[in-house]
Parts: C-alpha cells; sequence; structure tokens
C-alpha cells in the first residue's frame, strides 16, 4: 500500500473518531484540523459514509446514530440528567399561564415539568401519566384529569385506543411533550408505532405545543417518524444541543429555550 493511501486512512479513522467525540464537524472545520484541503476532506467523508462510519450532512459530517428501538423503564429514566431536567421543568413552567388547560404528556421529562408547578394555579391538567398524577395530586392546587385506558407497566401511563380517543375530544391551551429522538430533519421521532400516534394525539389537541428535551435526545434516531419539526412552537432545552441542530431548528421558526 502507498504511504499516501495509509497516510489517509490514518486521517479518516482519526475524523472518525473526532465525530464520535464531537457529535458534528465542518468541512472548514476538518480541513483545518488535519492541513488538507477542502476537495480531500469530501473525499474522506464520502469513504467514511460509504462505511456507515459516518453520516454527511450539508457542509459537513455528524456520528452515525444508533436506532432507538427501546428505552430503559420510567423509573430508571428519572435518575439520568436529573439536574438538566429540573432546569428544563422550571423553563417549561414559565411558558403556562395561570388559569391554562394543559395536556402534559408522561415520561421522566414531563414528569420533571409537573414538579415544578407550585407556583401556578388554577390550571386544568390533564396527563396520560400516572407518575405525573401523583405529582400534581400532592398539591392539591389544580384540577387534574387522567386520561383512561390500557396502562403501559414500563411507562407508567395510558395508551392504546380508549386514550386517544379521549385525547381526540380535547382541545387545550397548552400541550407539553417529550420526544424520543429530534432533529431539524426527522423531526420527533418514536420507538413503536403505539407510542407515535399517542404522541400524535397530543400534537392534534393543543393550540401550542412545547417539546420539553435534554441534548441527548439530538444524537438519537428511534424507529417511528411522529411529525416534522415544524409541528412544534416551542422547543425546551439545555445548553448542550449541537449548535449545528439549534440552528436548524430555529430556521425552522421553531421558538427555542435552552437553560
Amino acid at each position: 500500500m502507498a504511504n499516501t493511501d495509509l497516510l489517509g486512512l490514518e486521517r479518516q479513522e482519526r475524523l472518525a473518531q473526532m465525530l464520535d467525540q464531537k457529535g458534528t464537524l465542518t468541512i472548514a472545520e476538518i480541513s483545518s484540523t488535519f492541513g488538507v484541503s477542502e476537495a480531500t476532506v469530501r473525499r474522506d467523508l464520502a469513504s467514511l459514509a460509504s462505511q456507515n462510519m459516518i453520516r454527511r450532512v450539508h457542509g459537513g459530517a455528524m456520528r452515525r446514530l444508533a436506532v432507538a428501538t427501546s428505552e430503559a423503564p420510567i423509573l430508571q429514566r428519572q435518575e439520568e440528567n436529573v439536574e438538566i431536567k429540573q432546569r428544563i421543568g422550571r423553563a417549561a413552567v414559565r411558558l403556562i399561564k395561570n388559569g391554562e388547560t394543559v395536556l402534559l404528556i408522561g415520561g421522566s421529562t414531563g414528569t420533571a415539568v409537573a414538579r415544578e408547578l407550585a407556583d401556578r394555579h388554577d390550571l386544568t391538567l390533564v396527563t396520560d401519566s400516572l407518575m405525573v398524577a401523583n405529582e400534581l395530586m400532592q398539591r392539591d392546587s389544580h384540577k387534574v384529569i387522567l386520561i383512561g385506558g390500557m396502562i403501559d407497566s414500563a411507562e407508567l401511563a395510558v395508551r392504546g385506543t380508549l386514550a386517544r380517543a379521549m385525547l381526540a375530544e380535547l382541545q387545550v391551551d397548552k400541550v407539553i411533550l417529550g420526544t424520543k429522538a429530534i432533529s431539524a430533519q426527522r423531526g420527533l421521532s418514536a420507538e413503536s408505532a403505539e407510542e407515535a400516534e399517542i404522541l400524535r394525539a397530543f400534537l392534534h389537541a393543543g393550540n401550542q405545543v412545547i417539546v420539553v428535551t435534554d441534548s441527548s435526545k439530538f444524537r438519537q434516531n428511534a424507529l417511528v417518524r411522529v411529525a416534522p419539526i415544524d409541528a412544534i412552537h416551542t422547543l425546551v432545552t439545555d445548553t448542550n444541543i449541537p449548535p449545528d441542530a439549534l440552528t436548524a431548528i430555529q430556521e425552522k421558526g421553531v421558538f427555542v429555550v435552552t437553560v
């Protein structure tokens, strides 16, 4: 093998490692880092993409995302990124006005939102989550409506035809929901068709849709597409959101709050 070929393979290996660490890189950044032309960078990226080691995007590349087909149960996820989810919960609550009707989906971040509602009053809160309902009932300062249907024991939330039928009859001021994966290109994604259906029912029930999610969801790609990114109005996430993802989502007209 020629020495130039070996150097190229070493550079590509280092490039793949950098993308794995940083998530995304522009062609200009790669060119500057390795001291090679942008044409050489494009050839390196094409080679890595052909091996499914990276994913090409406009103006650069990003790490190859694993497709999420399962997620840890809600009780386990409650212990992950606790401080970040608290900050996201507080920021989301600041978007809610006293007296509003709010549809609040379950999940670990949705539960974090419920815990921060002590400063609001006279809300009508509708939820699919037993955990969210339990948090809200401890305060006894809001009207709480629990959607009926089949209980998903891993999520401690209601699913199925009855839940979707009830959601179809609702129209609320604000919907607050999480997502398994999010990007400007693919929008919101879910692990399964059933989860996607319940999320779509939530989306259709609100005058304003607020998505609450920590930045790790921008590095995931779940199996089933739920809705395009412009189906939501506001995104609340943490400051570790990849800069290119932030810009792309804002360009779609979504208002982004980072905490």
